[in-house]
Order: C-alpha cells, then sequence, then structure tokens
C-alpha cells in the first residue's frame, strides 16, 4: 500500500529530477518537515544528524522535552535508543567477540549457552542474528509482576533498597536480585516455531551479556564502554545514565500507568530491560546523536577509525550485508536492512542503497548508514511520550522522509 507523504509549503515533489537543490534547501526542508512532525504531536523533540564521508552536514535539536515545552532539546540530552542497542551495544560486542575467539556462526548456541535445550539449543548464531530462529518475538514481564489488585507479586518489586531487592527500576521500585533469572528462564521454556522463516525476536539478545561477562571477565556495560564507546569518544553512550547524569539531561520517555506507576526519565522505557536490572542486550542503552555517530562512523570505515583497528573490514562487511541472501529475509546479521522490493512501499526509504544497514527503536530512534553513498543518518526522538499509543512517527511516514531527505544532501 503506497504511503501518503507530507507535502509542505516550501517542499518541491521530491522525485521532480529538473530541480537542483542546494544543501541549504534541503536542511530548510528537513527543519520545516521535523517541526510538522513536532506540531503533529509525532514526538515533543528530536536529535537529528546526517553526515556524509565522515562530515557532519547536518546536527540539530528540535522541540522539547515534552508537549509542556518547558526544556528545549539540547545535542547533549540523552535519549532512550531503545532497540539500536540491539547494535550499538549487543551486536558490536558479539563482532568483537566472533573475531576473539573464532565463532562458527553455524554452531548451535547450546554450545556456549548451557540454559538452552531442545530445540533452542539447536538454534545457530546465523539463525538468530538474522531472526529467523523460530523464537517469539518477546515476553510482557509488566503482566506478570501485578496481582489484579494492583499489588506487586512477592520476589518482583518493592519500595524499599534491601539485600534482596539490590537493582533499581525507578526512584521507588527495586527488583528482587533473583528476577533477572526468572526472566532468562522464562525464554529458556518459550516455544520454537517455523525454523528458517523471518519473525523478529528479541529474547536472544538478553543473553548475549553473560557470554561477554564470561569471556571477557567484566560487566557488559564496562566493556562496552572500554573496548569501545570511550576511546571513541562516545562519552554520552551508555547504560543506567541517572548513576552518571542530572535528570533534565535525560528526555523521558512513557507515563507508565501499569508497572512503574510513574513518568519513564532516566531508567530504560522497555519492561524487560528494566526488571534485568537496566543492563540488557535488548533495550537499555542511552546516548546522543553526536555519540551514535562515532559508533556509525566505525562501522562505515569497517571497523577502522583515527588510524586504530576495532573490527576486521571483514567481519563489518559479514554481519552488514544480509545473511540468507537467496530468501525473503531481508536482515544481516544483528543489523536491519532495506526491502526495497516493492517500489510503492520501499523500507526504509526509496532512495537508500541495498548495501545500507541499520536499526530502529520502539521509542521512534533510528539509525542508517548507507556504504555506497557513504550516509550515516541518525534520528533520535521519544515518540511514546505521553503514551506508546502515540503513532504519528508511522502515520506520517517522518523518519522515511527524513531519510529521503538526508540521501540528497
Amino acid at each position: 500500500m503506497f504511503k501518503t507523504r507530507i507535502l509542505l509549503l516550501a517542499l518541491i515533489n521530491l522525485g521532480a529530477t529538473s530541480f537542483a537543490f542546494t544543501q541549504s534547501d534541503i536542511s530548510k526542508q528537513i527543519d520545516d518537515l521535523v517541526e510538522y512532525a513536532i506540531a503533529q504531536k509525532a514526538f515533543p523533540g528530536a536529535q537529528l544528524l546526517i553526515a556524509k564521508s565522515g562530515t557532519i552536514l547536518h546536527h540539530k535539536s528540535y522541540g522539547y522535552h515534552t508537549y509542556d515545552s518547558i526544556r528545549a532539546v539540547s545535542s547533549e540530552d540523552l535519549y532512550d535508543l531503545a532497540s539500536m542497542t540491539k547494535v550499538l551495544a549487543s551486536t558490536l560486542s558479539f563482532m568483537k567477540e566472533y573475531e576473539d575467539q573464532g565463532i562458527d556462526l553455524d554452531a548451535p548456541l547450546k554450545d556456549d549457552f548451557r540454559i538452552l535445550k531442545g530445540k533452542k539449543g539447536k538454534t545457530t548464531y546465523r539463525e538468530i542474528l538474522a531472526h529467523q530462529a523460530g523464537w517469539i518475538p518477546y515476553i510482557a514481564h509488566q503482566y506478570k509482576v501485578v496481582k489484579k489488585n494492583g499489588a506487586y507479586r512477592t520476589k518482583t518489586l518493592n519500595t524499599a533498597l534491601s539485600e534482596k531487592y539490590p537493582l533499581q527500576l525507578n526512584e521507588s521500585l527495586f527488583i528482587h536480585h533473583k528476577y533477572p533469572k526468572k526472566i532468562l528462564k522464562r525464554i529458556r521454556r518459550t516455544p520454537v516455531k517455523n525454523v528458517g522463516t523471518y519473525r523478529y525476536s528479541g529474547l536472544w539478545f538478553f543473553l548475549l551479556p553473560s557470554l561477554i561477562e564470561a569471556q571477557y571477565q567484566m560487566s557488559f556495560d564496562r566493556f562496552l564502554a572500554t573496548t569501545f564507546y570511550h576511546p571513541l569518544g562516545a562519552n554520552r553512550l551508555l547504560y543506567k545514565p541517572s548513576d552518571q547524569f542530572e535528570k533534565e539531561r535525560i528526555v523521558p520517555t512513557e507515563i507508565d500507568t501499569l508497572m512503574r506507576r510513574s513518568l519513564v526519565r532516566g531508567y530504560v522505557h522497555d519492561e524487560a530491560a528494566a526488571l534485568m536490572g537496566g543492563v540488557s542486550g535488548n533495550a537499555g542503552l542511552f546516548g546522543n546523536a553526536l555519540s551514535v555517530f562515532k559508533v556509525a562512523e566505525l562501522l562505515r570505515q569497517k571497523g577502522t577509525i583515527d588510524g586504530k583497528r576495532y573490527l576486521s573490514d571483514s567481519t563489518v562487511e559479514l554481519f552488514t550485508k544480509k545473511a540468507y541472501p537467496d530468501s525473503d529475509n531481508r536482515r544481516g546479521l544483528g543489523f536491519d536492512k532495506p526491502d526495497l522490493s516493492d517500489p510503492d512501499d520501499p523500507y526504509p526509504s526509496a532512495l537508500i542503497s541495498e548495501s545500507a544497514y541499520g536499526h530502529t527503536g520502539f521509542t521512534g530512534t533510528a539509525f542508517w548508514v548507507d556504504p555506497e553513498t557513504e550516509l550515516v543518518f541518525i534520528l533520535l526522538t521519544n515518540r511514546v511520550y505521553p503514551s506508546r499509543t502515540q503513532q504519528g512517527l508511522y502515520e506520517l511516514n517522518i523518519r522515511e522522509q527524513l531519510l529521503d531527505l538526508a540521501v540528497r544532501m
């Protein structure tokens, strides 16, 4: 089905080839589109960064943290990156593990994850990273921690920090020390169906940190910080930002009426990642556009930046190309890929190349790298404010239109 595109007052048909647009023309069109999205309540604010060949062409902050228009978005503010974590943290760390340990992508997961049995244990790394292992997409743990009368279940949440409740969910709620293991047990018990068919699943990403921690003898978040983020200068890319930054620097997400019963700010929006204590492979990473750019640029340059090699070019090429090129599964290994098979409904853009790769996030975030045009595109928003029912970002096709414009810069 063809996606209707917004007609801005000063925007000439992007499909026309008889007009030559300057970079400033396109920047103005981008500004107009983002401001239109804010006016239509697709999101209250955003950060947008567009670069080509390593040069930043457009880097702006728009709008406010919330619709009350009190605190304007700054380029230093941190957004909840949601499922971009699966690439910027999990896949990135696994690429390093893959190189260091010579991991066989077609080996069964049970070789490294003893918790996995049966069909799930036979899943290969290639299958799970490409989302065709037959695993279910998600487990909604937020419905499992609250009783019908609204009280929190025993051995889930408590309002006081203690030895039994050492993990912080937010300012006033703490997680039972056994609950993260309960999450992993639930994952182990989930069914496996239709192996070989594309079905997006985030469950394996909950298990990945334990693999990294066992190999490198440090916490998952510390490994990422010391191996990639800090050396790259991505100092605003991190887990649990409330431990290091003032709340005013962290953009809020949803007003949670079910589990946390408060505005979620400084703690991960994703409930399952939150119940893991905020550090998870599926979600939990926060950052600003410039720090995300540091990692995206590392990938665009195939593992080398500023004269330092972090990953081999062959590893980057392997993970960012289609994992199953002869199937209808568009995914790479961890990375999302374009689907341009339907000219009336191209994903994520009509103009991006087949070699592009990236990922989106539930909170309204997205990043894409296009090796052919040397493009890096990063959009950070909190479209889930005040509620995840906000669908304007999708209904207005904001990300697609911005990416079209970015390719044309």
